[in-house]
């Protein structure tokens, strides 16, 4: 094969572009499979967002103490699975922010030292010293519930008594939507107490209800001011304490959130009634059994982290419909989150899945094969299915019995055939491959692994990733008895490896080696691309 590397002319401005990032001190990162916390302040434990998945609004909905919560210099573009370093100032005022005050005088949490601690690698706990005393938060959104909760601990550390108040101060001052880009949502927002659910009950409504949430406090007789306030609803929550030298006391914020405002404060009571102690015990225990053990404390610290965002940033469910969808992801600090793309999920996500939670495994391929299936191979769709950013990406259709396999060989559990999205998408595989198949035995793309047209249309590694489907496809074929579609499978996946170890296979600099993308006649261009 003759060596000819030039890339094909294209327009630059057609082309996916690396963001810039301004990097800055990651936040911390938190949730559940219905509230995702993706930026507490390590330095002042204030949360910026509170983020929802939403069917009707085919994205995110963020819950924001600023207009344009993901504009601050200390973005940094991509999303972080925790982190230990403290929070910048220059970040956006936060939706919900603790505080702790001795008398009159405000105690500067920004500014005093913090620790950080993770509670079995996923719920954070931020500690500080400052002035004799010590104040702990504890974040958790305990598994299976609508909401989440913060623990607010004081110690007196002073050889006398000390009157304190612990709470939380809001600022809701939008709702932003997000699905790539994040923009405010022009909503009306109210805001009232309830004295049904000892509650402050708010909504986010554009002519019928888009949002509703609640915060409310475990201990009677709360602090409660909501000032008027022009730009944004304010309020303070909080509990006022007399201390004895060496004693702890808490205060305890249980947030909920629903399709609108009733079911937001009655998730609440809901919390309440199950309290602190027991939804954090059943949280932990839950994320204790899931954790890999690795023999390396720090090693596991760090592998746990991972897998958990993963788990609960990478898929969730709609707070309006209640179905499991799966996306790029849940934070906004990603430059193009809350979409669907099958790579992402089928091949970076799964595994993960599969490590912590088999059973959400499945609910993200029944969402796939359900949803993702109806465009397969696109490069974007919205968490409906539909198409978000045409273009058709091989390795995206190849995701699809390579998860599959990957699904069976992890849990055994072959009920997940008898699905009938599933069934119908194994029976349209061989239709789907004929239609695309160009005049030789190599499969085109139209796009590469980041989202390019490549510089010809046979990619090695693409057609590669659809061999080893094709070798799963034999697999499940003969599973299910179809000894038709398996004899397809096994013949067409021998063809396709014959013409890759032929086709792909050229000159290098250093000897033979496969080509990045070829042109079926003779052209190649070597090249490393990070997604594939």
């Amino acid at each position: 094969m003759s060596d000819q590397q030039s890339r094909p002319t294209q327009n630059p401005s057609l082309l996916t572009p690396s963001p810039t990032l301004a990097e800055g001190p990651p936040p911390l990162a938190t949730g559940n499979e219905w509230v995702a916390l993706p930026a507490i302040d390590g330095a002042t434990g204030g949360v910026r967002t509170m983020e929802v998945l939403s069917m009707r609004a085919l994205g995110s909905l963020g819950v924001a103490g600023s207009p344009d919560p993901w504009a601050a210099p200390g973005h940094s573009g991509g999303p972080a699975a925790g982190g230990e370093s403290p929070g910048s100032a220059s970040e956006p005022p936060p939706l919900l922010r603790p505080f702790l005050r001795v008398g009159d005088e405000a105690v500067a949490l920004g500014e005093a030292p913090v620790q950080v601690a993770w509670l079995a690698d996923w719920v954070p706990r931020l500690a500080w010293e400052a002035e004799g005393l010590r104040l702990e938060a504890t974040y958790c959104a305990p598994i299976g519930h609508r909401g989440w909760a913060l623990q607010l601990a004081v110690t007196n550390g002073r050889p006398s008594a000390v009157e304190v108040a612990v709470g939380v101060e809001g600022r809701w001052a939008t709702l932003v939507y997000s699905l790539f880009r994040s923009r405010p949502m022009p909503v009306t927002r109210t805001c009232q107490p309830d004295p049904w659910t000892g509650s402050l009950a708010l909504e986010a409504a554009a002519g019928w209800p888009v949002l509703g949430w609640a915060i409310g406090a475990a201990e009677a007789a709360p602090i409660l001011e909501v000032p008027p306030s022009a730009d944004s609803v304010q309020f303070t929550l909080g509990r006022s304490l007399t201390l004895a030298p060496g004693a702890t006391e808490a205060a305890t914020f249980f947030v909920g959130v629903a399709p609108e405002l009733d079911g937001a404060r009655t998730t609440v009571v809901d919390l309440r009634r199950r309290g602190w102690d027991r939804l954090l015990e059943e949280t932990l225990a839950w994320l204790e059994r899931r954790r890999q053990v690795l023999g390396d404390e720090a090693l596991e610290e760090v592998v746990n982290r991972n897998l958990f965002f993963s788990h609960f940033f990478a898929c969730g469910r709609t707070i309006d419909t209640e179905a499991w969808v799966a996306v790029t992801s849940r934070s906004p600090r990603y430059y193009v989150s809350a979409a669907y793309w099958a790579r992402d999920t089928l091949l970076w996500s799964l595994p993960g899945l599969l490590l912590v939670e088999p059973a959400t495994a499945r609910e993200v391929l029944r969402f796939a094969f359900r949803s993702g299936w109806k465009h397969p191979g696109m490069h974007a769709q919205y968490i409906t299915g539909a198409v978000l950013y045409p273009g058709f990406e091989l390795d995206e259709l190849a995701a699809y019995p390579v998860a599959l396999g990957r699904y069976l060989e992890a849990t055994g559990d072959g009920t997940l055939l008898d699905e009938p999205e599933v069934r119908a998408a194994l029976r349209a595989f061989p239709a789907v491959l004929e239609e695309l198949a160009g005049p030789g035995p190599l499969y085109p793309t139209f796009l590469d692994p980041s989202d390019d047209p490549p510089p010809y249309p046979y990619l090695t590694y693409a057609n590669a990733l659809l061999w080893r489907g094709l070798r799963e496809l034999e697999a499940i074929y003969d599973r299910l008895d179809d000894a038709p579609l398996a004899a397809w499978a096994r013949e067409t996946a021998a063809r396709l490896h014959q013409a890759i170890q032929a086709t792909c296979v050229v000159d290098g600099p250093f000897g033979p080696m496969f080509a990045w993308a070829v042109d079926g006649q003779g052209a190649f261009t070597l090249y490393d691309n990070p997604p594939g």
